[in-house]
C-alpha cells in the first residue's frame, strides 16, 4: 500500500502525468482508497507550481550560462507559449482552462511555466494555478467515479 502512495505521488509530480494520470492509476489500478488518493495526487501535484515559480530565476541565472542548456530552455520556452496561446486572450483566467483541462501538457508544470514567463508574480498566479488544478481533479474524479462503476 505504501508503495502504491509513494507511485501515485511520483505520478502526481512528473509532467507527462500529474493528477490525470496519478488520480486513475492509484484507484483503478492500485486498488486505493479514491480520498486518498486524491489528497496524495493534489498534494504532491501543487510541489511543480513551487519548484517552477521560486526557482526558476535562480535556476536560469545559473544554468543558461551553458550553451546546450539555454538552447533547451528556448525550446521549452517555445512550446510553453504555443500551447498557451489559445487560452493568452483570458490572461490569468485562461491559466485555470489551461491547467484545468485535463490534456496532455497543460497541467500544472506548464501552466507555472506560462506564468512565470508572463511575468506573473506567486501571489498573482496561485490562485488561478490551483483552481485550475482543483477543475482537473474534479473532471478526472468523475472519469474515475465512472470507470469504477463499469
Amino acid at each position: 500500500m505504501i508503495i502504491g502512495f509513494l507511485q501515485v505521488a511520483l505520478l502526481a509530480f512528473l509532467p507527462i502525468s500529474e493528477i490525470r494520470g496519478a488520480l486513475p492509476y492509484g484507484v483503478l489500478v492500485q486498488g486505493l482508497p479514491f480520498w486518498a488518493v486524491l489528497l496524495v495526487g493534489f498534494s504532491c501535484n501543487l510541489i511543480p507550481y513551487f519548484a517552477v515559480t521560486l526557482g526558476s530565476t535562480w535556476l536560469l541565472r545559473l544554468l543558461c550560462n551553458i550553451s546546450w542548456v539555454e538552447r533547451v530552455w528556448n525550446r521549452l520556452i517555445i512550446s510553453a507559449q504555443r500551447r498557451f496561446r489559445p487560452y493568452s486572450k483570458w490572461g490569468k483566467w485562461g491559466l485555470i482552462a489551461f491547467v484545468g483541462i485535463p490534456l496532455p501538457f497543460t497541467g500544472v508544470w506548464t501552466g507555472s511555466l506560462v506564468a512565470f514567463l508572463a511575468g506573473f508574480k506567486m501571489r498573482e498566479s496561485a490562485p488561478y494555478i490551483l483552481t485550475g488544478l482543483i477543475v482537473s481533479s474534479v473532471i478526472m474524479s468523475l472519469i474515475v467515479m465512472l470507470g469504477q462503476s463499469l
